[in-house]
């Protein structure tokens, strides 16, 4: 039985609870906000202790839910490490290089498990992409792509002001920049362009992203400021290729085969052993189990490093070389 402290009572601090409260293997000790209301009503939800300081959780929890905003996490995460806590933190995993390494060192100095929440790897059909990907069926990495719209209206938030979120790029992007990374792996080139939608926004809105790898493309297209939600995404390789439109029917040909037109969620038998663990599960099962998690702070730093660079594309209008951007 893994001790769980929650730090960060808004909704994803919330929406983590939830899952962590059903699972067998956890039990929520405390919460945690500086808002003492958020705390309060978390801790009421749960029947758990609530705290505004985070430092009253170190003697309770065996585990950090790090569900604070981005400019606060350093500080709290260092604190949590040094103290032998597991901390899985909400991303991104900082708002500068500087700040993500001195985040990196406190987890490798204290030796603990660490994980982000970069849920894709987690849903169908990226989950069913990626297993195809892994064992070859797809072939070579031709391009992979996503286009992800969450109409939203920022600006009377924190997520509307760019020097605390980084705009949709940071926040809300930078998960279909982790799921490109996954198929592509290092990124030698990127490309991208911005636009601020909404009257007085003070924060990126839309963006479009294009990355070039030593073997393959990817592109990512995301939007705040799109008027009707959508998501979809494909991967085109050169064996087989998967697409998954916006209704969340998945088209899937593979060499060889007839091509399959599949509902939403349906996961095609095809001899993959394909988790339904959520991204909460399977950290709690990678400390259980001396597991690396899937998303530990290095890939975290790669993907802020790859946002970086094309915020830097967006902004001088050409594209940049990665090998130009501190390692």
């Amino acid at each position: 039985m893994l001790k769980v402290g929650i730090v960060g009572c808004g909704n994803r601090g919330t929406g983590h609870a939830a899952k962590l409260k059903a699972m067998p293997a956890v039990e929520l000790v405390g919460v945690c906000d500086l808002i003492e209301e958020r705390a309060s009503r978390l801790s009421a939800a749960y029947g758990v202790p609530a705290f505004t300081d985070y430092r009253a959780l170190l003697d309770k929890a065996d585990v950090i839910w790090d569900a604070t905003r981005p400019w606060e996490r350093c500080d709290i995460v260092v604190e949590c490490a040094a103290a032998g806590k597991h901390v899985f933190s909400e991303k991104p995993i900082a708002l500068d290089l500087a700040t993500a390494d001195r985040y990196s060192a406190a987890i490798a100095r204290a030796g603990v498990r660490n994980a982000f929440c970069y849920p894709l790897h987690f849903w169908h059909p990226y989950r069913l992409a990626e297993a195809l990907f892994a064992r070859g069926d797809l072939g070579r990495l031709v391009n992979v792509w996503t286009r992800r719209y969450r109409p939203a209206d920022m600006r009377p938030t924190w997520y509307g002001d760019q020097r605390l979120s980084g705009g949709v790029m940071l926040d809300f992007q930078s998960h279909d920049l982790d799921l490109l990374l996954w198929f592509g792996g290092a990124p030698r080139t990127v490309f991208a362009q911005v636009d601020r939608v909404h009257e007085d926004s003070r924060a990126d809105e839309h963006a479009q992203v294009l990355v070039v790898f030593e073997q393959g493309m990817g592109a990512s297209d995301c939007s705040w400021g799109a008027s009707i939600a959508s998501s979809s995404f494909g991967v085109v390789g050169t064996k087989g290729c998967l697409l998954a439109d916006p209704s969340g029917r998945v088209h899937l040909q593979l060499e060889g085969r007839d091509e399959l037109d599949l509902d939403p969620g349906v996961a095609p038998d095809l001899g993959l052993a394909i988790s339904d663990e959520s991204c909460e599960q399977h950290f709690i099962r990678c400390i259980l189990e001396g597991r690396e998690p899937l998303v530990t702070a290095a890939r975290a730093r790669a993907v802020l490093r790859l946002v970086l660079a094309a915020q830097a594309s967006a902004h001088s209008g050409t594209s940049v070389d990665l090998a130009t951007v501190t390692a």
